[in-house]
């Protein structure tokens, strides 16, 4: 792929100057507009925001429990728990720039939700649509849906204005009304509107109003003020207030209530007499009628109404528009050819869809510790206990599991990317741009982004604190090599002697316009470039390895003088258990460490970095900067070779320096446990095309006492003596970012086996198609079979059977199922 780089460099640099302008504030226009809406609160099942809006933006979110039970407070939803065990939360179809449908599935409060989100074409508006019907409609529920919503006022008001969201005159029971304004959104209304569904009623009573607004048969109301910074524990908020109005409620009236009255008793009223404020709740309480209930909830914008939504209809018309969008765009996108291909074509479209859906907007500040030095002679456990707030920044980002890790993590987000490029390009470059952005002025970034106190309540404390001397594997610039392959592979297809053709830019939808314009791509990539060479410098320059302390060691060795000194590299920041920076947390490294460690996955990172940052010169015409990281990557291909191979093993290895039992003198020593680490030069495409080692490596993943297994290439071989032992997180289990690596790889050094009738006989090409024909087939198989089985994807996969482990519902890096069935 990257062979041809040097050939369409010219093609690129010629169509750039060719192409008709591309107006680079319309495609900004184009992507805020379609961008600006959508659930972007991660870690909620429905909770909506604006994107890039951060003085003042409006919240909303959506909760539910069954009123009809006085032990029902422990059951109402908000935010995505696992604990909650729904049977299933999942987007059926969802794209980010239309909407989509959400699948909710809770026996425990006997409701089966769709929520659908749409919008406007031109993204200025939207609607929610709540249907539910009880899952068993023999069973005597009261389903209540809370929506909650709030105009943050925020801290300046340019035009005088304050920010507000208040409700109108009342229309009716069904049908309610509100205006809103901010200086960043400016005038809006906000109607919540029922198609049909009958409130809770109970024969036995004339009246269900057990106290004054204790009333389930209508529509609850209360307004109140909060904090901009506390709206997202709206459920905390509600809580307290129900409970503050049962207690009323109990003294007076007794506590032996007749039960008939439970779901008016669960129904919020302003006991406190609260002046109306910017906060917001609205409670529905609905019967078990098997035909369920529906009400549309709509946004639309007071200033341009050219395409409010203004009807049921609209809001009908809007979701089966979206619906068939969508499916149409996976189509283009995706070809899935599998038996079953209809249920396996739903699988995916889900997959994917839940990557979407997980992707959230982030804005606050960040905890760091710049104080707390790490001693490179220790291995200890490192406690940053020096956190201090910095911010505020803002970050959209996918999310791994909105269940279980809904915040941005750097080392997931690179293989996010991988999936979502093939569907939106756009899309993917929009949100690598956004973390770019966070790489700060000595050029470090954190591995985890945890913004603001609702992202902070859902991570354990000790992970809260960032650590500006710990790295990640830089998977950004992974994606990115993807990405400008195929920008530079579009204009070599390009048919530069047809001048005619080349007045207009080859702009192909409205998701590709960066990989279909060289113009538009090469003013990102200008903007972004900068930070990634200070990206670069700090990696390289804090993860260098300690190279001078083998100088003893190897000064009669002819290998000193083949080494490329500058570039070898560890993780600092490792324990004696533990390497948290590499991503692999428990994988087995050397013991006892040592400060001369040098760790292959780090190195072969690195080179992917070079890579990266080649290609951006290449386009960008910085000839020097190409040069240098040209050869940078060349060395780190000759040290990985060189330092890194172990002919005894045949794997690439860790490099330490260890005490000799028999001679007591120190000597080099390659630390080999098979697995992922010694399979990254290979999946990270740093081997020489024509290496010896390839066979070697195709033979290692192969082998079926080892790491090939019926689900997919294991983490650590069966055969190492810490397969399966304590933590046993990266120790044995299968997880699906490092096996696409290797998928992509195998067909990257053996090309021909994407066509069967051309591949050839010899006996390496044989065994690297059986690999590749059966890891595919093996990885497809068990993840669907398990979704099939649980409706879940999981973080990771058990070795001896398959099964689910981790985190439930992680829809990070396991989408890549998606693109090893549809074009892999």
């Amino acid at each position: 792929m990257f062979g041809i780089l040097p050939y369409i460099l010219g093609l690129l640099c010629l169509a750039t100057h060719l192409a008709a302008s591309i107006d680079l504030d319309s495609y900004k226009k184009h992507t805020s507009q379609s961008l600006l809406w959508a659930p972007y609160r991660s870690q909620c099942y429905f909770g909506i925001r604006p994107r890039y809006i951060n003085e003042a933006p409006f919240i909303m979110g959506i909760m539910w429990f069954d009123t009809n039970r006085m032990d029902a407070m422990p059951n109402l939803r908000h935010q995505v728990d696992m604990n909650d065990k729904l049977e299933k939360f999942s987007w059926v179809a969802y794209d980010p720039r239309i909407g989509g449908k959400e699948s909710i599935i809770d026996h425990e409060n006997n409701i089966n939700l769709t929520i659908s989100f749409v919008k406007s074409h031109d993204g200025k508006n939207w609607a929610t649509r709540i249907d539910g019907k009880p899952i068993d409609p023999n069973k005597k529920t009261a389903i209540s849906i809370i929506t909650y919503m709030n105009q943050n006022v925020g801290t300046t008001n340019p035009k005088n204005t304050k920010p507000y969201l208040k409700l109108n005159k009342p229309i009716s029971n069904d049908e309610l009304e509100f205006s809103g304004y901010s200086s960043e959104l400016d005038k809006y209304s906000i109607s919540f509107k029922d198609n049909f569904g009958t409130y809770f009623q109970n024969s036995s009573l004339s009246t269900m109003e057990i106290a004054p607004g204790s009333d389930c048969s209508k529509t609850s109301h209360v307004s109140l003020t909060i904090p901009d910074e506390e709206v997202w524990k709206a459920r905390d908020v509600f809580q307290t207030l129900l409970s503050d109005s049962i207690t009323e409620i109990i003294a007076e009236q007794g506590e032996d209530l007749n039960a008939a009255y439970t779901p008016s008793i669960l129904t919020l009223r302003n006991l406190h007499d609260f002046p109306a404020g910017n906060f917001h709740f609205i409670q529905k309480t609905f019967d078990s009628k098997p035909k369920g209930f529906q009400f549309d909830i709509v946004y639309n914008n007071n200033v341009d109404k050219k395409e409010n939504i203004k009807t049921k209809k609209d809001v009908t018309r809007l979701i089966n528009s979206a619906i068939n969008e969508i499916n149409s765009r996976f189509d283009k996108h995706f070809e899935i050819n599998e038996a079953d291909k209809e249920e396996k074509r739903s699988f995916a479209l889900e997959i994917l869809s839940n990557l979407l859906g997980g992707i959230g907007y982030f804005h606050g500040n960040q905890l760091i510790d710049r104080a707390t030095e790490f001693n490179e002679d220790q291995f200890n456990e490192i406690k940053l206990t020096h956190g201090k707030e910095e911010g505020p920044f803002d970050l959209f980002t996918s999310v791994p599991s909105r269940a279980f890790f809904p915040r941005g993590f750097y080392w997931d987000e690179g293989f996010h990317l991988l999936q979502i490029m093939e569907y939106d390009f756009d899309l993917a470059f929009e949100i690598m741009e956004s973390w770019i952005n966070l790489i700060d002025k000595d050029g470090w970034i954190a591995r985890e982004v945890i913004l603001g106190p609702e992202a902070r309540s859902r991570v354990p404390q000790e992970f809260q604190v960032q650590s500006p001397n710990i790295a990640n594997p830089p998977t950004l610039l992974l994606t990115l090599s993807e990405m400008l392959a195929k920008v530079l592979e579009h204009e070599a297809d390009m048919k530069l002697d047809n001048k005619e053709n080349l007045g207009e830019p080859a702009i192909k939808g409205d998701t590709e316009q960066l990989k279909h314009s060289s113009e538009l791509i090469i003013k990102y990539v200008s903007k972004i470039y900068p930070k990634l060479l200070k990206h670069f410098e700090w990696f390289t320059r804090t993860q260098r390895g300690l190279i001078e302390e083998y100088s003893e060691l190897l000064e009669e060795d002819p290998l000193w003088e083949k080494l490329h000194k500058d570039n070898l590299y560890k993780w600092v920041g490792r324990t004696v258990r533990h390497c948290l920076p590499s991503g692999l947390d428990d994988y087995p490294r050397a013991q006892p460490p040592d400060i001369a460690e040098l760790n292959v996955d780090t190195l072969s990172w690195v080179g992917v970095m070079a890579r990266s940052m080649k290609q951006i010169a290449e386009v960008l015409n910085r000839d020097q900067d190409q040069i240098k990281f040209a050869k940078i990557e060349q060395n780190i291909m000759e040290n990985l070779e060189n330092m890194h191979w172990s002919e005894k093993n045949n794997c690439y290895c860790d490099v330490s320096i260890q005490e000799n039992e028999d001679t007591d003198e120190e000597e080099l020593v390659h630390v080999c446990h098979e697995g992922y680490v010694s399979l990254l030069p290979f999946g990270l495409k740093m081997i020489p095309p024509n290496s010896a080692h390839l066979d070697k490596v195709i033979a290692a993943m192969s082998d079926k006492t080892t790491l090939f297994s019926p689900y997919g290439l294991l983490s650590l071989s069966q055969k190492d003596e810490y397969f399966g032992q304590d933590e046993n997180y990266w120790r044995g289990k299968i997880w699906l970012n490092i096996n696409y690596l290797c998928l992509d790889a195998i067909k990257y050094y053996y090309p021909e086996i994407a066509d069967a009738k051309k591949a050839s006989k010899s006996p390496v090409n044989a065994a690297a198609q059986q690999l590749y024909a059966g890891l595919r087939r093996n990885l497809i198989d068990n993840v669907y079979k398990v979704w099939r089985n649980t409706g879940f994807v999981f973080e990771n996969y058990n070795p001896q059977d398959g099964t689910g482990a981790g985190a439930k519902q992680f829809t990070g890096w396991t989408s890549l199922i998606v693109n090893i069935m549809g074009f892999l």
